[in-house]
């Protein structure tokens, strides 16, 4: 008993010691922050990123997760790394992010819609239903049509999944696999609401000749106050939308966060990406078709672009006049709109780069729906990654939640940070509490020796 009471002394006297060589030590603190610090210059989106300033400006890394957290194929991409820099009448927005299985050759659904001709991936979305799921054909469903493994069949489909089940609409189609997966075709997005919220949903189906195009997005709050969430809903075309007999309550994309509103630039390789090779969009010309596009206006420069949307609480619109991804958000009035925020985009070595690029300010009529960047604002921003080969898309991707911000700097480059000065009262603390845990092992190593 008479050893322990030293020892219990000792390392009472280690623990003090410890306190107090961390007294009065500042805790890190880390809140991710993008800077746009001011350069001279243009961005050279034919090779994004290569510009010689983007050499002295640090990226920002920020972790993604998924946006729907019980899917499998939700929340693949871990990461991604952001710069920007603005040149007194642009903005730059540089991103990169891994992507080892690239979606060339993959239609934006949207994009496809509009040229009778086309082909390939991606021109439709197909669902793969949770393992384990089963389905019947009620025969006695009168006046439906089903097709089940590309045969038509009279009666009705009907999904069950842990004792829940769910009635498929009139012509729908599905393909069980050898191994009873089965596979939802053409889904339209109240009926992947319905088959989410009632646990059927796994995610969307690939393989090596079906996928979807990768995607990236920045959002623009524009909401009020300091947003708290960056989440969009599930939910149907429209709010209040009756869908076979279900009742969608919410519109797929509206914003969550009651009050908030947010731009968002969405880059598409199956549509905006700007190269005839990999992206079919551009490789038949369909931005410089206005009767294929329905746009009253082409794209001056037939570059790549970021397709310019707008959420809110309603709905997800399109910040133009015909709406080719969403709802346009008017009806008239805003020609040129679709190309306005211009994109350059490249895949090298498993990473993707996109590189954003803005005018700093926008037409009054557009500045309902998207941000005027200026000094002396912080601006709070997120992104959103979706890997189509993987089966991301649409709902489904991988996301930063929730916002960071985002100011414009005068400075060039970061100040690099100052030397390291160490008061004279922290030296005192410390050297104390090095000389008391000295004292104490020096009583525990005699008390043990007897």
């Amino acid at each position: 008993m008479r050893k322990k009471i030293p020892l219990l002394i000792a390392l009472v006297a280690m623990l003090f010691s410890i306190m107090l060589a961390f007294e009065n030590v500042p805790l890190a603190q880390s809140f991710p922050t993008i800077v746009a610090y001011k350069v001279v210059g243009s961005a050279n989106l034919a090779n994004p990123g290569s510009c010689s300033f983007w050499n002295d400006i640090p990226w920002v890394n920020l972790s993604l997760t998924a946006n729907i957290p019980n899917a499998p194929t939700s929340g693949l991409t871990h990461y991604i790394l952001v710069k920007a820099a603005w040149n007194g009448s642009d903005i730059f927005v540089l991103v990169k992010w891994p992507a080892p299985n690239p979606a060339f050759g993959a239609w934006s659904a949207a994009a496809g819609a509009l040229y009778p001709s086309a082909t390939g991936p991606g021109l439709f979305r197909i669902i793969e239903l949770m393992p384990g799921a089963t389905y019947k054909l009620l025969t006695n469903c009168t006046g439906y049509v089903s097709i089940v493994n590309g045969k038509s069949e009279s009666g009705r489909l009907a999904f069950s999944y842990k004792g829940v089940t769910v009635l498929a609409p009139n012509d729908t189609q599905i393909q069980v696999l050898s191994n009873g997966i089965i596979l939802f075709y053409h889904s339209l997005r109240p009926m992947e609401y319905i088959l989410y919220c009632n646990g059927l949903f796994y995610g969307y189906y690939t393989n090596s000749t079906w996928y979807y195009p990768d995607r990236v997005a920045m959002m623009w709050y524009m909401g009020t106050g300091t947003p708290t969430m960056d989440g969009m809903n599930i939910g149907g075309k429209y709010p209040g939308q009756v869908y076979d007999g279900y009742n969608l309550s919410v519109a797929g994309g509206s914003f969550k966060m009651p009050g908030g509103a947010a731009n968002i630039w969405m880059w598409v390789s199956g549509a905006t990406w700007n190269n005839a090779t990999y992206d079919p969009a551009f490789k038949v010309h369909l931005w410089a078709n206005e009767s294929l596009t329905g746009l009253p206006y082409t794209d001056p420069d037939c570059g790549g672009f970021a397709v310019p949307l707008y959420t809110n609480n309603t709905n997800m619109y399109e910040v133009d006049c015909t709406g080719i991804w969403y709802t346009p958000v008017q009806s008239s009035g805003l020609n040129g709109s679709l190309f306005m925020i211009r994109t350059g985009a490249k895949w090298c070595n498993g990473y993707w780069t996109v590189e954003y690029v803005r005018s700093l300010t926008v037409p009054s009529n557009i500045a309902k729906y998207e941000p005027q960047i200026t000094l002396n604002t912080t601006y709070y921003v997120a992104f959103a990654v979706w890997q189509g080969r993987e089966g991301e898309t649409l709902l489904d991707k991988s996301i930063v939640t929730p916002f960071v911000t985002l100011s414009l700097s005068t400075a060039s480059h970061p100040t690099p940070p100052p030397p390291l000065v160490i008061s004279p009262t922290l030296m005192t603390v410390t050297v104390v509490g090095v000389v008391v845990a000295v004292v104490a092992l020096a009583i525990i190593w005699i008390v043990y020796r007897k």
